[in-house]
């Protein structure tokens, strides 16, 4: 891969691990940032919270506030995982989930042996701005299960961390804290996130570390995302052959009928 891509791809990994990811009906609108422009994914995910039994605030106790943790994570799980299935929650691409898609193209490449499936798939992201959304969308949309489980993931594995505060006092672990993860873990309900986690399994496997989850469902199916991989490429490629194709049959028509006009004129002149 190109060093250049490469160090971009670490530094962008490591500042959506750290919880920085990029800002991206009646109760799925509620659990959005919204602006105006929908088809420019500024949105970003937020746990709506209109409905809960229990409150949270500088006077609540311990147990009240480990109430209010238990119940946040239990209904954000619902509502991401709606906002994910979500129609209007397809975005425009950015620079971070395209280096995402060819870094899991190159690991597949190397794991499978397909390089050219690999290499087709990377000239898919890197032609025009247009073309490369299609192309990308058609990968997200195969990929979907595997991203959406990615995210699963990435959210049980910080879920886990916030529970692990609970046996702390209110002094040892109070509500701008708490705010503070709970935004984080609303961050992280997000595609970039399931890109990021599908990535960490194909590297494990590639250094014989990767370990199943103990719920078989949480788990990232590298075959699924492989064979997903090949099957848009062949797909993806096959649209841009017969594009060629067709771009070259409506040339060649123009050059007939400028041919065929150029010889009308020539004999009206003789």
């Amino acid at each position: 891969m190109n060093k250049g891509i490469s160090t971009i791809s670490i530094a962008l990994l490591t500042l959506l691990l750290t919880g920085g990811c990029p800002n991206n009906g009646s109760l799925l609108q509620n659990n959005l940032n919204s602006q105006t422009d929908y088809n420019s994914r500024a949105l970003i995910f937020r746990t709506n919270s209109a409905s809960f039994i229990n409150e949270f605030n500088e006077k609540s106790s311990r147990v009240q506030r480990n109430s209010y943790i238990n119940e946040y994570l239990l209904k954000s799980d619902i509502q991401c995982r709606n906002y994910l299935n979500s129609t209007k929650n397809i975005a425009k691409n950015s620079p971070t989930q395209q280096n995402l898609y060819i870094n899991m193209f190159d690991t597949i490449s190397t794991l499978f042996g397909i390089q050219y499936i690999s290499n087709t798939a990377k000239l898919m992201l890197s032609g025009n701005q247009k073309d490369t959304e299609k192309n990308q969308e058609e990968y997200q949309k195969a990929l979907s299960p595997e991203i959406q489980r990615g995210v699963e993931i990435t959210r049980e594995r910080y879920a886990k961390k916030i529970l692990n505060r609970e046996k702390e006092s209110i002094k040892e672990y109070p509500i701008n804290a708490v705010k503070r993860d709970l935004s984080i873990y609303d961050k992280q309900c997000n595609e970039t996130y399931g890109l990021i986690e599908i990535n960490r399994a194909l590297k494990a496997m590639q250094q014989n570390l990767y370990q199943q989850p103990q719920d078989r469902r949480k788990t990232i199916n590298i075959k699924a995302v492989k064979d997903s991989v090949t099957a848009v490429t062949k797909k993806v490629e096959a649209k841009e052959k017969a594009k060629t194709k067709e771009k070259k049959v409506i040339k060649e028509d123009i050059n007939n009928t400028k041919k065929t006009i150029n010889r009308d004129v020539n004999r009206s002149n003789i």
